[in-house]
């Protein structure tokens, strides 16, 4: 294969890094205004002045213990679980970011050194 091919496979591969990257920072901000809206699960807030009775209980139990809780899980497990898959593809990335490199490395030695033995 060319260098010509090589060095348009590094700035591919460099491409999907940035995207990657900017993926990723985009899911933290997003994750961020995510957190800020766990408040309104529980709102407004049940009291003897504006629902109250079993229903009511029931229901506020079932925003604490069931909503809330999904809504966390999200917000941990879930979260964490696309941040790994991501770190993961940026690292694959990275290697063969420093593969390609090497190999455009060696194919400009081998061009320097024909060039060498031509002269």
């Amino acid at each position: 294969m060319s260098l010509a091919y090589y060095y348009a496979l590094l700035r591919e591969k460099q491409e999907q890094l940035r995207r990657l990257q900017a993926c990723s920072n985009q899911l933290h901000l997003h994750q961020q205004e995510f957190i800020e809206y766990e408040s309104n699960i529980t709102q407004p807030p049940l009291s003897s002045k504006t629902w109250r009775g079993v229903l009511a209980t029931k229901f506020d139990q079932t925003r604490h213990e069931q909503m809330l809780t999904k809504y966390r899980e999200l917000d941990g497990r879930q979260f964490n679980s696309v941040y790994t898959v991501i770190a993961e593809k940026m690292s694959s990335l990275q290697s063969e970011i420093s593969a390609i490199k090497e190999i455009i490395r060696s194919l400009e030695a081998a061009r320097a050194a024909e060039r060498a033995k031509s002269k």
